[in-house]
């Protein structure tokens, strides 16, 4: 079971309008870095609701059931990798 699982994840394919905006990948980074919806709207200065309604979208760009999937297909796909965490940790100062 979890090698199909794993199978999905790879196998998803993404077609233009899936693909994340530099905003979206701000938000999946801070998800990333295990930041809850409060301090990821306090971070990016929107409201709580815009979170939600943004991850929401994210996880059906990346047929995501929830965060950690999110962040899982966000790596294999590579909108995501250590190197972009770590530029945004630094650009942002959340050290």
């Amino acid at each position: 079971m979890e090698s199909r699982r794993k199978l999905s994840i790879l196998d998803n394919n993404f077609t233009n309008k899936d693909i994340l905006t530099s905003r979206e990948i701000e938000y999946l980074s801070l998800v990333a870095l295990g930041y809850k919806n409060n301090v990821i709207a306090q971070t990016l200065s929107v409201t709580q609701s815009t979170v939600k309604k943004t991850l929401e979208n994210i996880f059906k760009k990346l047929k995501a059931k929830d965060r950690t999937n999110a962040v899982t297909i966000a790596f294999v796909h590579n909108f995501l990798s250590v190197q972009n965490l770590y530029n945004f940790i630094e650009n942002h100062n959340l050290k």
